[in-house]
């Protein structure tokens, strides 16, 4: 079996391509990032709460934290217990660190004055 992107050939019992990443068998339910609610690391001021429906459903930031801090004065305990628990139940945004590429040298072009 070999990959669908990079032609690579596949172990036998693999899901993903070593090589590229890509998954081994497109056609098994995969879970889309736009189906799941996650707290981003960089937009969030308390806990990333606000920043998760900002992310997931494309509202206003602000909006969402205004809505969220009115709420958490008219209803008091029920807002700040919802609140807690989207802390601990949303997970929290992974960050894949990124590969390190290291290009080939690139050979002077010819006729080029600086070229050693």
């Amino acid at each position: 079996m070999f990959c669908q992107k990079c032609g690579q050939p596949l172990p036998p019992a693999s899901n993903f391509c070593p090589a590229c990443g890509q998954p081994a068998n497109p056609n098994l339910f995969m879970a889309s990032p736009l189906n799941t609610m996650y707290r981003p690391r960089g937009l969030r001021v308390i806990a990333g709460v606000c920043a998760a429906f900002h992310v997931r459903y494309g509202w206003d930031l602000t909006a969402i934290r205004i809505l969220a801090v009115v709420l958490a004065i008219f209803l008091f305990p029920v807002t700040e217990i919802a609140y807690l628990i989207a802390w601990l139940v949303m997970p929290e945004e992974v960050l894949l660190s990124p590969q390190t590429v290291v290009a080939a040298p690139v050979p002077p072009f010819p006729g080029d004055p600086n070229a050693r």
